[in-house]
């Protein structure tokens, strides 16, 4: 489904899965748009900290810092996507620059 430098989180071990939810629920300050929300890991940025999540029909793209605590306003920087066309749109420019 995905081209790199995306790959499908289910690729990747449980364990690893799990550390970028742990690490993603550490930075997320109480004043961060995404803190609270459910969300789902799709997929995971090869060359970068990103993570592509989605809550109910909305998408979002998470740039990790690796801080290992809760980052300050504003951080970590994410880009949202309301439809999966757009999304689609973004993913096929990230591997066209890739």
């Amino acid at each position: 489904m995905f081209k790199e430098p995306w790959s499908d989180i289910s690729e990747y071990p449980k364990k690893h899965k799990l550390a970028l939810e742990t690490e993603l629920k550490k930075e997320l300050g109480t004043n961060h748009s995404l803190f609270g929300n459910s969300v789902n890991l799709l997929a995971k940025r090869e060359d970068r900290d990103d993570l592509l999540l989605k809550s109910s029909s909305t998408f979002y793209i998470v740039h990790l810092t690796w801080s290992g605590a809760e980052e300050s306003a504003g951080y970590p920087l994410i880009d949202v996507f309301e439809t999966e066309l757009e999304l689609e749109a973004k993913l096929a420019e990230d591997s066209l620059y890739f």
